[in-house]
């Protein structure tokens, strides 16, 4: 992006220079807030004609009100952004930063907790505004007065000296002392559960959009490009924050957070700012559940809009790779717990049930003995509906059937988890294409299967649209064969990616077992230069 074009408002004119806004923070200066110091220190603000002034946070003091207030222009907020908006509050959040939220909760290893159940009756700091803990524990049916709570003091050494047994922290620099100490620890998050808010964003008021669209605009590109530029020279950035800003932590602490910080912001897949109506709808729909709201507001004036159809369509099908991507880590981690607790039906039933993913546990007669929540949702049949039935008899499509039947058959007697996409019937008569995770596990050396569902119709569709907008683009501009060539490689490379980080494999061992590129010896390095021609454009093959 030129420097001219981030100055400029959408009809060309020079926007003012220097014009001064406050952002402000929702803690103490750290790597959490990199990328808006980056974008101070890089001059993207500079050329966007913006002075912003970083305002850390201090005692009792919340960004929102900040905002609201008009002692600041712009704040960096949670999903309980969503609370203050359907108070009538004239909120519009601009982007999001962290994919995922880093709050969680930790307790040490060995001191007899296990799993979330086991904080009944147990000493715990639960920070305040934590509506997704207590969305946590509902969806564990387990109740605050059940546990033993005692005063937030932010301060880890309470755990390390078992004043409490488990406390509220943010997984990103919170256990960063922990790990530097070698003290094993659990972290438990909402996602366990299927509940997954939003992490940080940043936000304005409606009042303050209307009257400077433009300004808003390059304040958000600007912040973008700064959180780029730091996630991806995490050094230079935590050495700068250490300089230029007051802070207690140590520069490997800054580093340990910004490792962190990767794993919830994904901008491997991502990029920084991106949000959608759906995500904001699901947490919506979690703080209903909670009682927070009763009578939610359209998200029209909350969520910050673009226009552009194509970026549109990128961000469903981001939202849905994000989902794929998971799937695998789900299933082991599924897997692992059925083991853990096979013996404990009730756990193993919570477990299931709590699950964002339609799971589906069956008898090796492919029979269903489990179907959760989100299987009534996506197939709409209900548990009593389908309970010992066989999947082939209801399900499955007749044409997919020997496929199908196969693949299960396979993971049974060779106890191996498998991938397998095919399309499955609705109760409504509709037809989906799922993509299934299989894992098998046994129980006193009976065989079960647990089968776990994502509906990619809807990632076809948009992809397929995408794809077709892309040419139309390319081709009004007399370079379809470039732009095809360009789409099949990003996909490819997108597609290894998944692979690599679903199976713990490389891109060796793929071209091995596929038996479609060879692999050759550089020395005592293995090659697949064959393989390698698929993922650039100036080597594909002809």
């Amino acid at each position: 992006m030129s420097c001219k074009s981030l100055a400029e408002d959408k009809w060309g004119h020079p926007l003012n220079t220097q014009k001064t806004v406050k952002l402000q923070l929702k803690w103490e200066h750290q790597f959490q807030f990199a990328g808006y110091y980056m974008a101070q220190a890089k001059g993207f603000y500079k050329k966007a004609g913006l002075n912003v002034e970083i305002i850390p946070a201090e005692p009792k003091i919340n960004p929102i009100n900040e905002v609201l207030k008009g002692n600041a222009e712009f704040g960096v907020g949670t999903s309980e952004l969503l609370l203050s908006y359907n108070q009538n509050q004239p909120i519009v959040v601009l982007g999001v930063i962290f994919q995922h939220s880093p709050l969680g909760i930790v307790a040490l290893e060995n001191n007899g907790i296990d799993t979330i159940h086991d904080f009944v009756g147990r000493k715990i700091m639960i920070e305040e505004n934590s509506s997704e803990i207590d969305a946590y524990l509902q969806q564990s049916q387990i109740k605050r007065s059940q546990l033993n709570e005692l005063p937030h003091h932010f301060n880890i050494n309470d755990l390390i000296t078992k004043k409490v047994d488990a406390m509220t922290v943010y997984t990103t620099s919170e256990i960063y002392e922990l790990a530097e100490k070698n003290i094993t620890y659990r972290i438990f998050t909402p996602r366990m559960a299927g509940i997954d808010f939003y992490g940080d964003n940043f936000f304005t008021t409606e009042n303050f959009l209307n009257q400077n669209p433009d300004l808003v605009e390059q304040f958000r590109k600007a912040s973008i490009l700064g959180w780029k530029y730091a996630m991806s020279n995490i050094d230079e950035t935590a050495q700068y924050i250490k300089n230029h800003y007051p802070t207690i932590k140590t520069l490997e602490a800054l580093k340990f957070e910004a490792q962190a910080m990767q794993a919830l912001m994904r901008t491997d897949l991502i990029e920084p700012g991106h949000m959608s109506e759906s995500r904001w709808q699901h947490i919506t729909s979690v703080y209903q559940e909670l009682g927070l709201i009763q009578n939610p507001i359209p998200l029209e004036d909350f969520v910050y809009k673009n226009n552009r159809v194509l970026d549109r369509l990128e961000n469903k099908i981001n939202d849905l790779i994000l989902v794929i991507s998971g799937i695998a880590a789900l299933v082991l981690f599924t897997l692992f717990l059925a083991r853990r607790f096979y013996r404990l039906k009730t756990q193993l039933r919570t477990m299931v049930n709590q699950s964002p993913m339609a799971i589906l546990l069956l008898s090796d007669e492919f029979k269903i003995i489990e179907w959760n929540h989100q299987a009534e949702k996506l197939f709409g049949w209900s548990e009593k509906e389908v309970i010992n039935k066989n999947i082939f008899s209801f399900l499955v499509l007749d044409a997919n059937k020997t496929k199908v039947k196969h693949g299960l058959n396979n993971v049974i007697n060779q106890q191996k988890p498998l991938h397998i996409e095919n399309k499955n019937y609705c109760k409504d008569g509709r037809e989906i294409t799922c993509n299934w995770a299989n894992a098998p596990f046994k129980i006193d050396d009976k065989n079960y299967l647990i089968c776990m569902a994502l509906d990619i119709s809807e990632l076809r569709d948009l992809k397929a649209l995408s794809f077709k907008k892309e040419l139309k683009i390319a081709d009004d501009q007399g370079d379809t064969h470039l732009a095809f060539l360009n789409t099949l490689v990003q996909t490819m490379a997108l597609c290894l990616k998944i692979w690599e980080e679903s199976t713990s494999k490389t891109k060796v061992q793929l071209a091995e077992q596929s038996g479609l590129w060879r692999v050759s010896l550089d020395g005592s390095t293995a090659k697949t230069r064959t393989f390698d021609k698929y993922l650039s454009i100036r080597q594909y093959p002809k």
